[in-house]
């Protein structure tokens, strides 16, 4: 870590100075608030540069930066009044900057330079000038910033000094020149695509508005007017290389976050403008095959709409949307993400578009799944069934439907198994899980196995008819799977028998799913007792 020396007589000053550096915590900080401490610790130490204040009560003659000079250490000048005979002092000598130091504000630029100054040491630029004296002086002034500069006279050595060094980082320019001038300097390196992005200076003693907007149009960054002005040339280097800095710093935080958060972002209609990295790395699909698409191509069967229209409507209304999705890949497998959506708005506070950022919890759902799933029907467990079932009453009395609770039993389970075996035993309980789970297949639709060869179902619907239909579907679906089954008269194949409570929810808002629960196996009772592969209701 590069050290640097923050001297003053101000005690406040260098703790200010000290506490906005380790804040950034990219230098090691040394203080001093005397000659005799600077001398002591330049002896000891490497400094990259100095923060000073022009005098201190045991300096009161320059001693100071001379001090530094000898020592060959940079140095950004502190000073209270930057005026007349402050300049005509600072003009003779061979300083980093300075800087005002009356305001938070002065002491934050000089944090902003030093970080800048370590971001452009050794950096190099090239400076093409037909005038040795010219080209010179800049030069100077340029290595006063830490920098390497390379002289050429004109724009055929400059092409051919950039084609030869990759090193180059910005191009300073005279406008007139033999040979090639700087605008059509400026052209070649625009019109290049190795060397296009280079920051471009242009340095002319003609102020003329025309040669300005002709140099601004083809691509130069900046304009300096002859004779060159120390300060303005330094502020508008430092300014060329402060934007380059930002824009890496963005762009390597958003390499970064590309490659490590599933993020996208799309227009109001849904369709994919931006995706991650990471978001193509799970998904399956590269960028070009999901640009331009819907975010319906994700879409997994599994995710019920009621979801999506609960989605579209928090975000249209302006909202943030955070849920768990389970979504599609291109490969026909799945992965699980929680989301926020966010919506995005332009100056007038119109909706534009939205972004969205997910966290994979795949694994996570995985475990979660396989805890509240029977393992060898895919359905719900009776886990899943203790954990959620008074939930989904109470989201039925939100939604004033109509509830429902089905238990049903495979008739005569027990003397198939010991007819045929366990093995077509338990391929009886498979296909009358896909039959059920064919049958009652709409968003909220819960299906169940709650042990051996018992199964429940949660339902809701508009009307009490709605629920009768689908369970009396389900009934002469399992029928119609035509399974032989000999001890079972008089059909001779596998049957259920059902017992189902039907509950006005207005009616009956307190009621508890252990009691709605033991009035459903009461009926199911009166189901086998009745004769089986029937259905026997309880109407609340």
């Amino acid at each position: 870590m590069k050290k640097i020396l923050i001297v003053d007589n101000s005690k406040l000053i260098i703790n200010v100075l000290e506490e906005l550096f380790l804040k950034k915590n990219n230098f090691e900080i040394y203080k001093a608030s005397s000659l005799q401490e600077v001398e002591t610790l330049i002896l000891s130490n490497d400094f990259f540069l100095a923060i000073s204040n022009l005098v201190l009560p045991d300096a009161l003659n320059g001693e100071l930066l001379e001090t530094f000079k000898k020592a060959n250490v940079p140095t950004i000048v502190l000073s209270s009044k930057i005026d007349d005979n402050f300049m005509k002092t600072i003009d003779s000598l061979n300083i980093l900057d300075y800087i005002s130091k009356d305001s938070i504000h002065g002491l934050q630029q000089v944090v902003e330079l030093a970080e800048l100054i370590l971001y452009i040491e050794k950096t190099e630029i090239l400076v093409v000038e037909d005038s040795k004296v010219v080209a010179a002086q800049i030069k100077s002034i340029l290595e006063t910033l830490l920098l390497k500069v390379k002289t050429v006279c004109d724009g055929d050595e400059a092409l051919k000094e950039l084609k030869n060094n990759k090193n180059i980082s910005m191009v300073i320019s005279d406008f007139n020149m033999p040979n090639m001038d700087g605008l059509e300097l400026t052209r070649y390196i625009r019109k290049d695509k190795q060397i296009d992005y280079l920051p471009i200076i242009i340095i002319s003693s003609i102020d003329s508005s025309k040669e300005k907007i002709k140099l601004f149009k083809n691509g130069v960054n900046d304009f300096l007017t002859k004779p060159i002005l120390i300060e303005e040339l330094k502020s508008k280097v430092l300014n060329t290389f402060l934007n380059t800095k930002k824009i890496e710093d963005i762009e390597s935080f958003n390499e970064i976050f590309s490659k490590n958060i599933i993020s996208s972002s799309s227009d109001k209609n849904g369709m994919i403008q931006t995706v991650s990295t990471a978001f193509c790395e799970i998904s399956g699909y590269s960028k070009d095959e999901l640009i331009g698409k819907n975010h319906n191509i994700l879409k997994h069967p599994d995710m019920p709409d009621s979801l999506y229209s609960e989605l579209w409507k928090t975000i249209k209304s302006g909202q943030s949307w955070k849920g768990e999705i389970k979504n599609l890949k291109k490969d026909g497998s799945y992965y699980w993400v929680k989301a926020v959506i966010e919506p995005k708005f332009n100056k007038s506070g119109e909706i534009i578009g939205y972004f969205a950022i997910r966290e994979d919890i795949t694994d996570k759902k995985r475990i979660y799944e396989l805890s509240i799933t029977d393992g060898l029907t895919s359905l719900f467990n009776r886990r899943y069934f203790n954990d959620t079932a008074d939930n989904f009453v109470l989201k039925t009395v939100r939604n004033n439907n109509i509830f429902a609770f089905v238990l049903l039993d495979i008739d005569n389970f027990k003397k198939y198994n010991d007819t045929y075996g366990h093995q077509d035993g338990d391929d009886v309980l498979i296909n009358v899980s896909a039959c059920l789970k064919d049958t009652f297949k709409r968003d909220d639709d819960q299906v169940f196995r709650l042990g051996g060869e018992e199964f429940g179902i949660l339902l809701n619907a508009k009307t009490k008819l709605n629920i009768m239909d689908l369970v009396e579907e389900a009934r002469d679906n399992i029928e119609k799977l035509n399974i032989k089954h000999e001890k079972n008269p008089p059909l001779n194949v596998v049957t259920a028998s059902f017992g189902a409570v039907i509950i006005t929810i207005s009616e009956n808002k307190n009621m508890k799913i252990e009691d709605i629960y033991k009035k459903a196996d009461d009926q199911l009772y009166k189901a086998k007792e009745n004769g089986r592969n029937r259905i026997e209701y309880l109407e609340l």
